[in-house]
């Protein structure tokens, strides 16, 4: 075989072999998640100390584990009011805190706002706030203060607030929900467990159809 022709079948090979790897990469890259239910199983199981909305004694309930400072937790918001509206009396949706204090430098201290919040009686108020605003409070360098200026805004005794968030009772609040994540070696947030196990899902469609299929 003459020196160009080996050339030309060599590059050929080689050209080819980087196409088959792109057409590889492509197809992974862009096959779309599918719901599933995983094996990881809720560690601690809902209390009265958990923070719940929807029915009482519902035969599902959705437990998230979520970091206030989580772009992606933002986002599943819509999705888990629309369930609540959807199944009113089917659904309980239970909030614990996983503040990935690593690369979130404020999300300790929202889910702090929120606890003291929750002495007020006003847990889910602050909730919806922090998220609706988060945009705002994440890139503050301190963010106590405008997390005291949510909490007027929402009704809240300001004074009590103020000593609250930094109280140890409310820290430990948190502490002992992150600590129960880091058991059960969650991934990250948000994270969600249906009854107790493991789910995952990419839009309202899917998560209602776990919730059917089950009915």
């Amino acid at each position: 075989m003459k020196a160009s022709h080996k050339s030309i079948l060599i590059w050929s090979c080689i050209i080819g072999g980087i196409i088959l790897l792109l057409w590889f990469l492509t197809s992974v890259g862009t096959k779309p998640q599918q719901t599933e239910v995983g094996t990881i199983s809720l560690s601690q199981p809902a209390t009265a100390q958990d923070h719940s909305k929807g029915a009482e004694g519902a035969a599902f309930t959705l437990v998230e584990y979520s970091d206030f400072e989580c772009p992606a937790c933002a986002a599943r918001g819509p999705v888990l009011e629309q369930l609540l509206h959807e199944f009113p009396n089917d659904v309980r949706i239970i909030y614990r805190h996983f503040p990935l204090t690593s690369i979130h430098d404020n999300a300790m201290l929202a889910a702090q706002a929120t606890e003291a919040a929750a002495i007020q009686g006003k847990f889910w108020d602050m909730h919806d706030v922090l998220f609706n605003t988060q945009q705002q409070w994440s890139t503050e360098e301190s963010p106590q203060e405008y997390f005291t200026k949510l909490a007027n805004s929402i009704g809240l005794n300001t004074e009590q607030f103020t000593t609250d968030i930094t109280s140890q009772v409310v820290e430990n609040a948190v502490k002992e929900d992150t600590k129960e994540a880091e058991k059960m070696k969650l991934p990250g947030t948000p994270s969600f467990f249906l009854n107790g196990q493991k789910i995952s899902f990419n839009s309202y469609e899917e998560l209602a159809a776990l919730i059917t299929k089950n009915e």
